[in-house]
């Protein structure tokens, strides 16, 4: 057989006819992109997400047409502290895919959630809500944003095909527990979670959320018992260390608190919670020097991390420094709006500058968030009718407090107050005068 001429076998590569040629063509794209990919993956895994970017930005221009390099290089710019550019790397892809892909929409849905822009996630969320392509973790999830954005009644219609399917679903009925509390039927909700804690005593998501009722109701060594009855798998958690170190700071344990978290920030020295934990110990211990390091640290890993900015404004509090106080907390805010001790910290030195509307804001936040306690509420019914603001909304707080505490005097003062307040004018008499 003739070999073809290398006129034909250059036309032959130029014009990608042969596909044989083709093939190897494709495999070696492939396998390059794969390639680039996993090397900026690995950059990733050992927390450099400055070093992965380029690796996503050259698989992006070796395939183009493919969506995974952009959401990679998306994550890495979130990781970097650059959200314009995660958010504008997630446009291009939207334009790549069309628009409509819905992984591309849980993407952005799950970026929008990881840099705290809980609105625009839950815009996402829903319409794929609404496509019926979300699986029932991520309904329970996209319940919870929605109840803490104000709306429960949507929230409970997003858990409710999975409540007509199983009715006695644990984790479920969790999160109803938690709607019941943003909802404000504290009763209603301390009475299922009591009965998911007794029905199935390892279920994590039940313990922690009792044990942050009981914070918020200053009932802390009940607090610590659901704590510590956690399974052990789940002790080392975030949310459980978070929630069992500040319980043991409010209970003066500070060396527990200490010994609780030292041995993970060793495993994971670079960690920004885990060293905002440890700081905000060193502050109460009065050791300001070794939580100022702490702080530093935490805020050198990310400038914007709630946690750590809520420190520094713990401990330039301390110092006397209110304004730059206030500063901090309303930067941890704006960063994370779900993150719940700033704004503990925030209401109080607002009053102390007679910053009236301010602070009621903000305890209405924690009212909404289901992170307001007992005393809180108090003062949130307080402003209320100091101000004749939202009384319909305090009727309903102070009705709920008195069936707690049916003989509290300052409740019973504050309930005349509003219904004061709330009952109908008499009508005066007019008298017409005759010209």
């Amino acid at each position: 057989m003739r070999a073809p001429s290398l006129g034909a076998s250059l036309l032959c590569l130029s014009l990608f006819s042969c596909p044989e040629e083709r093939k190897v063509e494709e495999e070696r794209r492939v396998r390059t992109t794969a390639q680039i990919l996993a090397e900026g993956r690995a950059e990733l895994a050992k927390n450099r997400p400055d070093r992965a970017v380029p690796f996503f930005k050259e698989a992006i221009n070796a395939s183009p047409g493919e969506l995974d390099p952009y959401l990679q290089l998306a994550e890495a710019y979130r990781l970097a502290g650059n959200e314009p550019g995660a958010i504008l790397t997630l446009k291009q892809a939207e334009e790549v895919a069309g628009g409509n892909d819905p992984s591309l929409k849980r993407a952005r849905a799950d970026m929008h959630l990881k840099l705290h822009q809980y609105k625009a996630a839950i815009a996402e969320f829903v319409a794929l809500r609404d496509m019926s392509i979300l699986t029932d973790d991520e309904l329970r999830m996209v319940a919870l944003l929605l109840a803490h954005d104000g709306r429960v009644s949507d929230a409970y219609a997003t858990i409710d095909p999975i409540l007509r399917r199983a009715p006695d679903d644990p984790a479920t009925k969790t999160v109803e527990a938690e709607i019941l509390l943003v909802e404000g039927k504290e009763l209603e909700a301390a009475k299922l979670m009591d009965s998911l804690v007794q029905a199935t005593p390892d279920l994590t998501p039940a313990r922690l959320l009792r044990a942050r009722y009981f914070v918020t109701n200053s009932q802390l060594e009940a607090a610590e018992q659901d704590l510590l009855a956690v399974k052990e798998a789940d002790r080392t958690s975030p949310e459980v260390v978070t929630v069992r170190s500040r319980v043991l700071n409010q209970l003066g344990r500070y060396d527990e608190a200490s010994k609780l978290v030292e041995p993970m920030l060793e495993d994971d020295p670079r960690n920004p919670a885990l060293l905002s934990l440890l700081a905000e110990t060193r502050l109460l211990q009065e050791r300001g020097v070794d939580a100022q390091v702490l702080i530093d640290k935490a805020l050198g890993e990310n400038a914007r991390f709630a946690p750590g900015l809520y420190v520094r404004g713990r401990s330039v509090e301390l110092g006397g420094n209110i304004d730059a106080a206030v500063t901090d907390y309303e930067t941890a805010v704006r960063s994370d709006p779900t993150f719940a001790p700033p704004l503990a910290r925030l209401w109080p030195l607002y009053l102390k500058r007679k910053e009236t509307g301010e602070a009621m804001a903000t305890l209405e936040r924690l009212l909404f968030m289901g992170e307001a306690t007992a005393k809180e509420k108090v003062e949130l019914i307080k402003l209320y009718v100091d101000t004749g603001a939202n009384l319909q909304r305090a009727k309903v707080l102070v009705a709920e407090a008195l069936r707690r505490e049916p003989k509290n005097a300052e409740l019973l003062k504050l309930k005349a107050r509003i219904d004061r307040a709330l009952a109908p004018k008499k009508p005066g008499i007019i008298i017409m005068k005759h010209r």
